[in-house]
């Protein structure tokens, strides 16, 4: 049994080195860019920009998420702000309507209907993609709130060569948030670092449709969700897989104003359903990936099980070794991109979540492919059609 769990260590530790190690290297290159956006984007030089929202029963997120948008320092004339109400049973339709009377630039499209076995958000993004009239297609959240410079620092990224670039998203908490909330937005906060890592590294796993630009040619070029669009998730993370095995380039924006901040969930409930419907797309990955994450799966099952299995056999020096090894890599990781995106974390907090971070992955990646979730008042079997 040591000997098994040693290999299994040994296996799974290395994958896991590898991806910590990529996304650390990544963010040094990030650091080390020399070419910064520039402030300002004049008249003549800024691309038509597209920006769109699904929402769905958004009444009272809405107004604050359109408030931001029309008050992007971005050439008015180039932005449109496309906003398509998905069967919404609230004042979702009203509110956009009521917004544009003021600010033209605000157009709403009302689906209706959804094709059976189709994700209803992804068909919701297709039709305000397909209405677009901007070069560039930039997608965020009906609960999000926007840097004033997020448009402009996103489409500042974008050269002849590149197709896509990736914002991040924060949770916007409260100052007297409970602490699994905060553990809940430091994990948040610590994957957009490894979003942004593997971009740079040159291997794009994970991006936030929150905050997230695309060139409106790439979306065709890539046939958009076609093969995906069955999934209630992955408008962005599988998106962009389709992407890189395109001829367009994936850039991370490096600029905290690209960070846009949404909702966090209220319950613990909702993080459950909220977590296995991201970890319900895995099986969707490309085989490099879910190789890759396949060995940290089985390394972060190790350290779960090192503990019961140290106390029978003596192993427990590997899993102290393998935990060491974990805690420094993560540590570095997290320090090098909150300094890059001018972020703080609090380290008691960061060790608690050391902690909590395997057996939570571990359920979250379990439960993703085996039960089912509930979302916008809908309920969802995991890796099956949408209804």
């Amino acid at each position: 049994m040591t000997t098994g769990c040693s290999i299994l260590s040994a296996l799974g530790g290395l994958c896991y080195l590898t991806l910590l190690t990529l996304i650390i290297l990544g963010l040094v290159k990030l650091k080390r860019k020399n070419i910064r956006p520039p402030e300002n984007i004049s008249r003549e030089d800024a691309p038509s920009v597209s920006v769109v929202i699904a929402a769905r029963d958004e009444e009272e997120n809405l107004p604050a998420t359109l408030q931001s948008l029309a008050q992007q320092d971005y050439p008015a004339e180039s932005i449109e702000i496309i906003v398509v109400d998905d069967r919404s049973k609230d004042g979702t339709a009203r509110t956009v309507r009521e917004f544009s009377t003021r600010h033209p630039s605000v157009k709403l499209i009302v689906q209706t209907e959804t094709i059976c076995g189709a994700s209803p958000k992804k068909q919701a993004l297709e039709k305000g993609i397909n209405a677009a009239q901007g070069e560039i297609i930039i997608t965020t959240d009906a609960d999000c709130t926007h840097d004033l410079k997020w448009v402009g620092e996103l489409v500042a990224e974008f050269t002849p060569a590149v197709g896509m670039v990736a914002g991040q998203a924060r949770f916007a908490q409260p100052k007297n948030a409970p602490l699994w909330q905060r553990l809940q937005s430091l994990d948040f906060q610590s994957l957009g670092y490894a979003s942004a890592g593997l971009i740079t590294a040159g291997m794009p796993f994970h991006c936030s449709g929150a905050s997230l630009a695309f060139r409106k040619r790439l979306f065709e070029d890539v046939e958009g969700w076609k093969g995906f669009d069955h999934l209630v998730s992955g408008d962005d993370e599988l998106l962009m897989a389709k992407a890189a095995q395109s001829r367009w380039k994936i850039v991370a924006a490096s600029s905290p104003a690209a960070i846009v901040r949404t909702r966090p969930v209220s319950t613990l409930k909702e993080l459950w359903h909220q977590r296995i419907r991201w970890g319900s797309k895995g099986v969707y990955y490309r085989f490099s990936r879910r190789f890759i994450l396949s060995g940290v799966f089985l390394f972060l099952l190790s350290l779960i099980a090192g503990p019961f299995i140290g106390m029978a056999t003596g192993w427990w020096r590997c899993w102290i070794a393998w935990m060491v090894i974990k805690l420094l890599l993560d540590w570095i990781a997290i320090r090098y991109g909150s300094r890059l995106f001018n972020e703080k974390f609090r380290i008691n907090e960061f060790l608690l979540a050391e902690i909590i971070h395997p057996p939570a992955t571990v359920l979250f990646a379990v439960a993703g492919h085996f039960t089912s979730f509930k979302w916008k008042d809908q309920r969802f079997r995991s890796r099956s059609k949408a209804g």
